[in-house]
This record gives C-alpha cells, sequence and structure tokens, in this order.
C-alpha cells in the first residue's frame, strides 16, 4: 500500500519520537518552574509541539482517506495512490501545520515573579493564547466533521462488503486497517475535548481549570503519539509484510559475491562485510 511504504512510516516515526522529547521538555518545564533564560527554547518547543498536533490530525484524516478509497474506490486506487501524490500529500500536511503557527515565531512569553524571586511560566499573552486555541478548535472541528463521516461511510461499506463471499477483487482492503482508524478517530477526540476544555478556560479566564488542562496534554499527547504506531504494526498485515520485505532485501544487500578464478577451477565466495 503506497501510503504506507516504509519510508511513509520512518518519517511519521521520527516526528512522533522528536514530539515525544518535546512534550517531556515541555512538562519538566511545568514541572520544574525552568525560569526566563529557557524562553527561546520553550518557544520553539510550543510551536513545534503545536504544528506536530496539526500533522497528527492531517496525518490521521489522509489515512482514513486511504482506507475510504480502498473500500469504496478500489477501482481508482492505484491511480490515486501514487508515490508522487503520496509525497506530494504529506509535503503539503507538514507545510499547512508548521504554516499554522508560524505567527507564534517572537511572540512574548508571560512569567509571573514571586516574592520568593522564584519565576513561573504562566502562558502566551492572552491575544496570542486565542489565536492558539482557535486554531486547535477549528482543526479539530474540521477533523471530526471530516472523521466522523468518512469512518461511517467506512464502516457501512465494510458491513455491506461482508455480505459478499468473494472479496478477492478487494486487494488493497485490510480489515486491521479499519480498526486502526476508529481507534485513532476516538484517541484523537480526546485530545479535541482537551483543547476545548483548555480555550474554555482561556477565554474566561480560569486560571486553575487552564492549569489543569495543560497538565492534561501531556499524557494524551503521550498515548495519541505512541499507540498509533504500534497499533499500524499489529493491525496492519499488509505494512507487516511490506517491513520484513525491506529487512530481508538489506539482509539480501549485505551478502557481496566474488568470483575468484583460478587456473584449474571457478570457485565462488560469498563474504559478508
Amino acid at each position: 500500500m503506497n501510503i504506507l511504504s516504509c519510508r511513509f512510516t520512518y518519517l511519521l516515526g521520527i516526528t512522533d519520537v522528536a514530539s515525544l522529547f518535546t512534550c517531556c521538555f515541555l512538562r519538566l518545564n511545568r514541572e520544574l518552574t525552568l525560569g526566563e533564560e529557557y524562553r527561546i527554547v520553550l518557544l520553539y518547543s510550543f510551536i513545534f509541539s503545536c504544528s506536530v498536533f496539526v500533522a497528527h490530525l492531517l496525518g490521521n484524516i489522509l489515512i482514513t482517506m486511504n482506507r475510504y478509497s480502498a473500500l469504496c474506490l478500489f477501482n481508482k486506487y492505484d491511480s490515486i495512490w501514487t508515490k508522487k501524490n503520496v509525497w506530494a500529500a504529506v509535503a503539503i500536511q507538514y507545510v499547512v501545520s508548521f504554516a499554522a503557527f508560524a505567527h507564534l515565531i517572537g511572540a512574548e512569553l508571560i512569567y509571573v515573579h514571586n516574592s520568593d524571586g522564584s519565576v513561573i511560566y504562566k502562558g502566551f499573552e492572552k491575544r496570542v493564547d486565542m489565536i492558539i486555541r482557535s486554531t486547535y478548535v477549528i482543526a479539530c472541528m474540521v477533523y471530526a466533521t471530516i472523521g466522523i463521516f468518512i469512518n461511517a461511510r467506512i464502516l457501512t461499506e465494510w458491513k455491506r462488503l461482508l455480505k459478499i463471499d468473494d472479496l478477492s477483487r478487494h486487494r488493497h482492503h485490510d480489515k486491521g486497517l479499519l480498526v486502526y482508524a476508529v481507534v485513532v478517530f476516538i484517541g484523537s477526540m480526546l485530545m479535541c475535548a482537551q483543547q476545548l476544555t483548555k480555550a474554555i478556560a482561556v477565554y474566561a479566564d480560569m486560571d486553575e481549570l487552564s492549569l489543569w488542562a495543560s497538565m492534561q496534554y501531556f499524557w494524551i499527547n503521550d498515548v495519541m503519539v505512541s499507540v498509533p504506531p504500534f497499533s499500524l504494526v499489529l493491525l496492519s498485515s499488509d505494512l507487516r509484510q511490506e517491513i520484513l520485505n525491506s529487512f530481508r532485501w538489506n539482509k539480501n544487500r549485505s551478502i557481496v559475491t566474488i568470483s575468484v578464478t583460478h587456473p584449474s577451477s571457478n570457485k565462488t565466495i560469498n563474504v559478508k562485510p
């Protein structure tokens, strides 16, 4: 399956690992009350974290559309999911994600100076924070609308296909990825609920609720980033087969055949570097 090629999966994996490290720093900044000397690192960590969140939503939509076309547009599947189209979609996904939060570059972070001399990060100025939450809410609403519609169509079509005896013509179909699409959708909706709560708290100046919602982001993001890759490998037989084929190909390349010719005989020696 083109969209689930190993290179595409490796790219997503690198982004996910970077996202986990970024969230670890954001969590430490909250728990250790790091001072203003980490302002620049904190700002760009926020930009990266926000961008990756939107990229996750767009990536999930991309995978869900792939499942939809595999079931409902199977005759056009190969022409739609060409390598060129897939990489173009991935490029657009990340360009849009980072462009959505490019306005945060140079934004002012607010710190609270306590009487004991400690400095605690509070957040962005309210105007900037509301723009961030509005972007989150719009992205979540678009994802929820598209996700609910497409997943409903997928499940309806899958139920209809269960009544057909011969499913061999649906060669791109993988039941496991249907389950994966639904699981990821549920996890993403949990993240959307957290962002809506944060937006309400920021708008209503409810500092305690805002802090609580911010702390929930970290474990939800960890689950959202960590669980899908493992689920994808477990549920997608096509992806498992492609990964195995990749390892076999690399193993075959590691054996170099050298032919040595002697006057009396020819010998072939296999050398493993």
